[in-house]
């Protein structure tokens, strides 16, 4: 059984994770972390899944129904649970309304009631008389593309076993996979080509490969390779055995650690923005550590290369997570380095208080708190960590550090010893 869970708590999506493998250890779960990927885009694959579960309340501002009515009206859906954390009879009963779609109270979700649930949704049924989408046509063509790649002009070897699908958006599939000459475990993106008619994301695609191959660094994730085709094209990265650093503040981070985490998030932006790299879009989920518990920043799909020849942002838009956003993301204004510098700060306030420095009941809302509200106040006895996030989140980005480095100069006299 493949299940994909919709939900933007990492501790919340473990605990799904052991329910459904202690219920049936061949399960296979793919994590879809609204606030990491946001909502998934028209084209998305559901068939591959045989069960949907979803949060009721997505990120403080997105609702899990209104996501549920949209999927519905584009494409069928697989038998769905909603996860409620509280009773709503409004929820309920327009849940109730749609085909196979089971509405359920977090708290009475347990091994027990999880099997008549999936009764209830005719999953068994389902299992019985589907065809797997793995073993068909959408699967087989991700493992021909490396096939294709190593006959394109002789440049690539197809050295990879896919392991198992990870994620996946309206034109790419992520698959954890194995290096066969070294059996080294590895992340591979995968977009086709051919299925897309806006140019802009098949170039942020070979944008991301081409920044990623520019850095090296302990701090960025490492990049192995790439490779494009008129009809495919693949990023390969290093995969990360010890989750992100949104999981890790869901469990409470140590001031210790918050300010170790901060100062190599620091050196990290150091390595890129010494590239005129932006990343834009800095956020505890694409701060990644591996098994040494070394700290490294992922997910540059929308970065940027400051004067470099190609500029995929249009006049206007916005890029980036809202809780994240700088002011002048939010103004669809050109960013600069210390764009991401404004991100940090949104991170180390949320380290070293365990809350999120704005709270709104609308992503406008939430905008408008990142443009005009008040810097947020640390608790009295975080006073002195003040003055850094003063400078990290101001508004006006010629009042903030100015650099990384010199985030990292003031930042480090708090760090000795640790």
């Amino acid at each position: 059984m493949r299940i994909i869970i919709i939900n933007d708590s990492k501790e919340d999506m473990v605990a799904l994770r052991r329910l459904f493998a202690a219920f049936d250890p061949s399960v296979e779960v793919t994590e879809h972390d609204p606030e990491q990927v946001g909502r998934p885009e028209q084209g998305f694959h559901w068939n591959l899944y045989d069960l949907l579960v979803i949060k009721e309340q997505l990120g403080g501002t997105e609702s899990g129904l209104a996501w549920l009515a949209l999927f519905s009206f584009e494409t069928e859906l697989p038998p769905t649970i909603m996860l409620a954390a509280e009773d709503n009879m409004f929820v309920a009963s327009k849940v109730a309304e749609m085909p196979a779609t089971a509405y359920v109270l977090e708290s009475a979700f347990n091994s027990e009631t999880l099997p008549g649930v999936l009764q209830s949704l005719g999953v068994y049924e389902r299992l019985a008389g589907k065809p797997d989408p793995l073993e068909g046509s959408l699967y087989e063509r991700d493992k021909k593309i490396f096939g294709d790649l190593a006959t394109y002009e002789g440049e690539v070897d197809n050295g990879y076993k896919f392991v198992r699908l990870i994620g996946q958006g309206a034109h790419s599939r992520v698959y954890l996979a194995e290096r066969l000459e070294d059996q080294l475990t590895l992340v591979l993106k995968i977009m086709d080509l051919q299925s897309i008619d806006d140019a802009t994301v098949t170039q942020r695609f070979a944008q991301e490969a081409a920044l990623l191959a520019e850095i090296d660094s302990p701090y960025v994730v490492k990049f192995y390779g790439h490779d494009f085709t008129p009809k495919y094209g693949y990023i390969a990265v290093e995969f990360f055995t010890r989750g992100d650093l949104k999981q890790r503040i869901e469990n409470g981070v140590s001031l210790e650690e918050a300010l170790l985490y901060t100062l190599n998030i620091a050196f990290g932006l150091e390595a890129i923005h010494t590239r005129n790299i932006v990343h834009r879009d800095l956020k505890p989920g694409n701060i990644m550590f591996r098994s040494d518990d070394s700290l490294a920043l992922a997910d540059f799909g929308i970065s940027k290369h400051l004067g470099g020849s190609w500029d995929l942002t249009k006049t206007g838009s916005i890029l980036g997570t809202l809780n994240y956003l700088s002011p002048e993301q939010g103004l669809g204004q050109k960013v600069d380095l210390r764009t991401d510098l404004y991100g940090l700060g949104m991170i180390m306030y949320e380290m070293l208080t365990g809350e999120k420095a704005y709270h709104a009941s609308s992503p406008g809302a939430l905008v408008y708190q990142h443009l005009y509200a008040d810097v947020p106040t640390l608790p009295t006895d975080l006073a002195k960590f003040q003055s850094i996030v003063d400078h990290l989140l101001a508004k006006d980005p010629a009042d903030r550090y100015q650099s990384a480095s010199e985030l990292v100069v003031n930042l480090q006299p708090h760090c000795v010893g640790l």
